[in-house]
């Protein structure tokens, strides 16, 4: 081997010992590789890298020009002269989607080459796209359209249940002793609602890139429920169907709820507010129209009709519910692999986390009451009108319009303020309006007093989940979850809880229901744990 030979093989191998895998420079042909010099004595070692190389002669007159190499630093191993790119070793580059709240963020395209071989960043640069913008916008506006619908449907039919309730009772199985049954069918899909959130969020964090696959199956879990429950013939069988699986439907509910917050920022709160609105409507639509269809086709008809139509809009509203900002990936053995967004748990040790819990758990206590109640109350006292139902309807009605107003409020108010005012006003409703109503006027000024504050709070769960989770769309899941989970506790426990305090009797002497009523202790609970939740709230920072 000569001397140049020699020199080539020495320096090739001591540049790609000293350069790292990751900055290597793919081959070049015999034209493009750098000319070393020969030892210019016996001792004298190799020209430098970057002295220019030598220009090989002239051939049939014509001169063949060698492309100089770039200049290499090797205390960095980074190239100083831009040059063809090479894909990152594995692990080596993230890309995470950033700034949530802007449109200005650009993601990683969801489509990826099959090799890494072919992938630079500049090309991962040119096929990432612009986010939809935030707070506005056709799919902001369709995706707050969508979910409202979605909101509806969900929560509608529990919250109408009462009709259904009825005829069971009355029509499909009049026999008294499967009151008992029937009444856990009627109440445990409101409950178990509220405690997806214990399983369905954990799962939804841990598992994100499924958070669709999970919607459609929960979505066909419910369906089947409605549809099997138009064909039982034991009480029992409505607990497995209506009971059990209609609830299943919270795993379409909750992605919804949760990826409103990537959408909405400037107005999160009035558009959490209408998307909770939907449960009032659907309130007072769902009973209208189930007695209707009851009467005109009866009850086989009428909850196939329910699930037909169930599977209907909730399956088109999710055509508009996709995420905002695409889950993240990164690149690595030769393929893009998910990556699971982390969950920051120092939530947890911020004030706001558990002044927020506080304050759920508390207020939800009474929160259920008077909608459980009123009706009952209403018979007892001789209300006719409005009577007991048409209460319930007036309450669901008036918390639409007061969801959309809570959460209009906000974004202008601070939380604590918003949320402490609003308890404060619904617990002296309650000691006043309810405790001294005796007829109708007062009982209906209190169904709208208490429509328009306490069981509107929800309006405002956006600016606390924002200020609890701090923008981390996992922390919002979790946060979210926990919420719900602590108004399940009180679903289940209210109703215990306020069945023993009607055991007391009429309070002596004392003015209005207080006195005429078992209802007096009742009422006195219920404005103290709405009013206890108000001032907890105080603590809540921001």
């Amino acid at each position: 081997m000569d001397h140049d030979e020699a020199a080539a093989s020495t320096a090739s191998s001591y540049e790609l010992s000293r350069v790292s895998t990751a900055a290597r420079r793919p081959s070049r042909t015999a034209q493009e590789r750098p000319q070393l010099a020969p030892f210019s004595s016996a001792f004298g070692g190799f020209t430098p890298l970057d002295t220019p190389p030598i220009t090989p002669p002239e051939s049939n007159n014509e001169k063949i020009e060698s492309i100089p190499p770039a200049p290499v630093d090797y205390l960095s191993y980074k190239e100083v002269v831009p040059g063809p790119s090479v894909p990152p070793t594995p692990g080596e580059t993230e890309f995470y989607p950033t700034d949530l709240e802007s449109g200005s963020s650009t993601p990683p395209s969801p489509t990826a080459h099959n090799s890494t071989a072919d992938l630079t960043i500049a090309e991962l640069a040119n096929e990432a796209a612009p986010l939809p913008p935030v707070d506005r916008g056709r799919a902001a506006i369709m995706y707050l359209v969508a979910v409202t619908l979605i909101e509806a449907t969900v929560w509608g039919l529990p919250f109408s249940v009462g009709v259904l309730h009825e005829y069971w009772l009355s029509e499909l199985f009049p026999d008294p002793s499967a009151a008992g049954v029937l009444t856990l069918a009627s109440t445990l899909p409101t409950g178990l609602l509220y405690f997806c959130g214990v399983f369905m969020g954990p799962l939804f964090t841990a598992f994100p890139w499924f958070e669709r696959e999970l919607q459609f199956a929960g979505l066909f879990i419910s369906t089947a429920g409605l549809l099997a429950s138009a064909f039982v013939t034991q009480p029992w069988q409505l607990i497995l169907t209506f009971g059990i699986m209609f609830p299943m439907s919270g795993s379409v509910y909750l992605p919804c709820a949760t990826n409103l917050f990537e959408w909405w920022k400037a107005r999160r709160g009035m558009a959490t507010g209408i998307m909770y609105a939907g449960t009032g409507l659907g309130g007072c639509v769902f009973p209208i129209v189930v007695t209707a269809l009851l009467k005109a086709f009866g009850y086989r008809t009428t909850m196939v009709s329910l699930a037909i139509a169930y599977l209907i809009i909730i399956a088109t509203c999710l055509c508009f519910t996709k995420r905002r900002v695409p889950l993240p990936t990164y690149v690595t053995g030769g393929r893009r692999k998910r990556t699971r967004p982390p969950v920051d748990w120092s939530f947890l040790r911020r004030r706001a986390t558990w002044v927020g819990f506080a304050f759920m758990m508390v207020h939800s206590l009474a929160n259920f009451i008077p909608l459980l109640w009123i009706t009952s109350f209403a018979t007892l006292v001789g209300a006719k009108s409005p009577d007991g139902p048409s209460l319930v309807a007036i309450v669901n009605g008036v918390t639409a319009f007061g969801n959309c107003l809570s959460g209009w409020v906000s974004d202008r108010v601070p939380c604590r303020i918003a949320v402490t005012v609003s308890c404060l006003i619904a617990a002296v409703s309650t000691a006043t309006l309810w405790g001294f109503g005796d007829n109708e006027k007062f009982l209906l000024a209190f169904a709208v007093m208490w429509g328009l504050t306490a069981a509107s709070l929800a309006g405002m769960w956006g600016a606390m989940i924002t200020t609890i989770a701090q923008n981390d769309p996992s922390t919002t899941v979790v946060a979210f979850s926990a919420f719900m989970t602590l108004k399940g506790i009180a679903s289940f426990t209210s109703g215990p809880i306020s069945t023993a305090l009607l055991n007391y009797g009429p309070m002596a002497g004392a003015p209005g229901a207080y006195g005429s009523t078992n209802y007096g202790v009742l009422i006195i609970f219920t404005t103290i744990m709405t009013g206890a939740g108000g001032l907890i709230t105080i603590a809540f920072p921001g």
